[in-house]
């Protein structure tokens, strides 16, 4: 054996060593419930192909800014909490009595409100009130100073023939759904 080797000691001597004056590491800790949920999450996953709903935010402009009215259109067992928001390049233009949304100027805005939509049933709701003459459509929502990819409801026909330009109002909404509602409990005159 050289020099070297005699004054270093061989490494297999050096491990053993080691390994007899090194503590051995603590076990980790198991946590059951993370075990348990990855189980979980292992049993729900879809397969290839599946569909799943992802929840996202949704522009609303017109009846549906009214918390009470997407309270009862979600059956909701409260109102709820909707944030202010808008989406550019848009404009609103009137079919009849309702507001629709349109492709406006690149420096429009059409203000509005925004509600996560949790689940595709609340998403079939929305579709069966806004009706085949609106479509679903992807829209960049900005909201304060933070803007997300969303859904909003807009015209679905090309031609706006049947549009007027105008605006629409929540509050003139709600003053003709109460003055109309007034009108069913007004007493009958013989």
């Amino acid at each position: 054996m050289d020099n070297f080797n005699k004054n270093r000691g061989s490494s297999s001597t050096q491990k053993v060593i080691n390994d007899k004056t090194r503590k051995p590491e603590p076990k980790a800790k198991r946590n059951i419930m993370l075990e348990k949920f990855q189980a979980f999450q292992a049993d729900v996953k879809p397969t290839p192909g599946q569909y799943v709903y992802i929840p996202r935010p949704f522009f609303f402009y017109g009846s549906l800014t009214d918390p009470l009215k997407l309270q009862e259109v979600l059956q909701l067992p409260s109102p709820p909490l909707l944030k202010p928001a808008r989406v550019k390049s848009y404009k609103i233009m009137l079919w009849g009595q309702y507001p629709a949304l349109v492709d406006g100027p690149n420096d429009s805005y059409v203000d509005g409100m925004a509600y996560v939509v949790e689940t595709e049933q609340h998403l079939q709701m929305l579709k069966d009130y806004e009706t085949e003459v609106y479509s679903l459509t992807g829209v960049r929502i900005e909201m304060g100073e933070k803007t997300v990819s969303g859904r909003t409801f807009e015209w679905a026909e090309d031609d706006l023939s049947a549009l007027t330009e105008g605006t629409w109002s929540l509050e003139e909404w709600r003053k003709e759904v109460e003055e109309e509602m007034a009108s069913h409990f007004r007493p009958v005159k013989d």
